[in-house]
């Protein structure tokens, strides 16, 4: 065989391993692998490098199966975390929000009596009682709730969140004018029944308030501006 020609079938044999080459190399190269050992060695060697054993195969498919085992427990443990990372959160969140609500709008605390100012109790000209309520303390009040008991005794109770805030304007249940009325002996009629009636009227609770009107007390007429103010009011 000459030189040039073990040179091109060289050249060609990893296209005829592949079996990519055209039909006429192919057919030459085979002629020529018949006739030349040391390119039917060159093809034979070509051709071992490029198969896989039984056992190699075998193997492979092995490390495979773990690579893949390894990857579905990843990509379990990373769900698992990312669930688990999801329900912190919204745990901590939950728990932020309750906590602000708890201490800066859930109204759970009273106000004291000493900061209970109770002024201009008057009465109108339709016979309700009108009173002034000014808490000295300088923050908002948020609540007033109704207590009573079956002797007469009506209480206003002021509500604050544990959080106290200053108001924003003026005015507010913290500095106004409140009323004796219809509307609060009806309220006490509900709970106690029959023709009852408020003889009493405090701000505070039942342990710690101050004595607005007690049935029977001496009340001064409201003046003009007080009637022209709830009348407005109504």
């Amino acid at each position: 065989m000459s030189k040039s020609e073990c040179d091109i079938v060289k050249d060609l044999l990893p296209l005829y391993v592949d079996d990519v080459c055209s039909e006429a190399s192919g057919r030459m190269i085979r002629e020529h692998l018949a006739v030349c050992g040391d390119c039917k060695d060159e093809w034979e060697h070509l051709r071992s490098g490029f198969a896989v054993s039984p056992e190699t195969a075998d193997s492979s498919r092995s490390e495979i199966e773990v690579i893949k085992g390894i990857s579905a427990l990843w990509n379990r443990s990373m769900a698992k975390a990312f669930a688990k990372g999801v329900a912190i959160t919204a745990l901590s969140a939950a728990i932020l929000v309750l906590a602000y609500i708890g201490l800066f709008r859930w109204n759970v605390t009273t106000v004291s009596a000493d900061t209970i100012k109770i002024t201009d109790v008057s009465k109108l000209a339709d016979g309700r009682i009108a009173f002034h309520v000014r808490l000295t303390d300088g923050y908002e009040l948020h609540e007033v709730r109704f207590d009573s008991d079956g002797n007469g005794n009506f209480y206003l109770t002021p509500y604050r969140p544990i959080v106290k805030e200053k108001p924003i304007m003026e005015g507010g249940l913290a500095n106004r004018y409140y009323v004796l009325d219809d509307f609060l002996q009806h309220v006490y009629r509900e709970k106690h029944g029959g023709s009852g009636e408020i003889t009493a009227l405090y701000f505070g609770t039942r342990e710690d308030n101050v004595l607005i009107w007690k049935k029977g007390m001496d009340v001064p007429a409201a003046s003009e501006a007080v009637e022209a103010l709830l009348r407005e009011a109504r």
